[in-house]
């Protein structure tokens, strides 16, 4: 049974290398370089306006909209991983001066409410999974940017872009499932 998990793990790899679309529970992980890796191959072709303006420094908001709209259905995964890679670049661009701080700081703010929401909303374990691997991609990889985002009380605040997503996925996560319910029964226990 291990060898079969193996070999199918195997394949699916392979198939990511040579540029097949992302299967459902498979996040694209951020290149090396600048260019896409090969497993957003496919994205770069469904969604070839965004990757088009990102070469160019920019984002088309049409562009955009729809790899938006495909967070939420049959296209998650590769929507998900173009995002990512999105945020990955113009972050780079932001830290050489090459970006508006003000639009990008935005953008940031937007993605991260975005993917904070999709989370939140998401009932498939798997995509939540994938997404948690993806934010902790972009923690470990991209560079971090002054945005604004919401306190514990809701009040906004400076913080660093990608410790805002971090922190409202890891938020949503210990409010929901097995976890918020100890929490929350914990709490009501030592009477906060």
């Amino acid at each position: 049974m291990r060898r079969l998990a193996v070999a199918l793990a195997g394949l699916a790899a392979m198939g990511l290398a040579e540029g097949k679309k992302i299967q459902p529970g498979a996040y694209c992980p951020l290149p090396e370089g600048d260019e896409p890796p090969a497993c957003l191959q496919p994205a770069t072709q469904d969604y070839a306006e965004f990757f088009s303006g990102l070469r160019e420094g920019r984002v088309d908001d049409e562009a955009l909209a729809e790899v938006e709209r495909d967070l939420a259905g049959e296209n998650r995964y590769q929507a998900l991983s173009t995002l990512v890679y999105g945020y990955y670049v113009l972050s780079q661009r932001a830290v050489l001066g090459k970006a508006g701080e003000v639009e990008l700081a935005s953008r940031l703010e937007h993605w991260n409410e975005l993917l904070g929401d999709t989370y939140q909303n998401a009932g498939d374990k798997a995509f939540r999974m994938a997404m948690r691997e993806a934010v902790g991609d972009l923690e470990e990889r991209a560079p971090s940017i002054p945005v604004r985002c919401a306190d514990a009380d809701g009040n906004l605040t400076e913080c660093e872009s990608t410790a805002a997503v971090a922190a409202a996925i890891t938020d949503t996560r210990d409010r929901t499932g097995i976890r918020g319910a100890v929490g929350r029964l914990l709490q009501r226990l030592m009477g906060k």
